[in-house]
């Protein structure tokens, strides 16, 4: 895939704010497929198709997503259904196949269990990206770059906190991908 191309693609669709997240996405995520060992091609890919629908109208992302497993419950919270509605238009606008991919851009919000390199790489690439800026952000792109799932822990346990302040809701998969990651860690102790 012509890379240059699809940036330009990304960039006509997307508002200059989104868009130059979504090149902080791209380079936080080779640097991470780098260091992992991860299909920088695909890191790229994936992190400039991450947010490709985040600007479509609610309503159009809920008739794509109205079948999935993940909606169902959580229809106040819009944020998530961008990457799930994502993930179907790519595979047909672009004619990527690649479920890794796909799943990097459908979970990168909400995470999963037993997620990919490359789905994590998206995921906390998202979150840490040079142009984010809340806190803790720096101590998580610290703990990202030494261990992904030690910074994937932090990040979702700071997101819990915040959105308990905030009296906010958090996605099922969310709290599955940070049980998965603490399973594991328990497993390498």
């Amino acid at each position: 895939m012509d890379i240059d191309a699809l940036r330009e693609i990304v960039k006509n669709k997307l508002p200059e704010k989104r868009y130059i997240h979504t090149l902080g996405v791209e380079k936080a995520c080779v640097e991470l497929a780098k260091k992992y060992g991860c299909d920088v091609e695909k890191a790229r890919i994936a992190a400039l198709l991450h947010d490709y629908l985040k600007k479509d109208k609610v309503d159009y992302l809920k008739e794509i997503c109205k079948d999935m497993p993940e909606v169902k419950g959580y229809d106040d919270l819009p944020e998530i259904l961008h990457g799930l509605a994502g993930a179907v238009i790519v595979k047909k606008e672009f004619n990527i196949d690649d479920e890794d991919i796909l799943n990097s851009i459908k979970y990168h919000t909400i995470g999963r269990k037993n997620m990919s390199l490359l789905e994590k790489i998206v995921y906390i690439g998202d979150a840490i990206e040079e142009g984010r800026d809340y806190p803790n952000v720096d101590k998580i792109r610290e703990k990202t770059f030494e261990n992904i799932d030690e910074g994937i822990i932090f990040e979702i346990e700071r997101k819990l906190e915040y959105l308990k302040e905030k009296g906010g809701i958090i996605h099922k998969n969310t709290m599955e991908t940070l049980e998965d990651l603490l399973s594991k860690r328990k497993e390498r102790e």
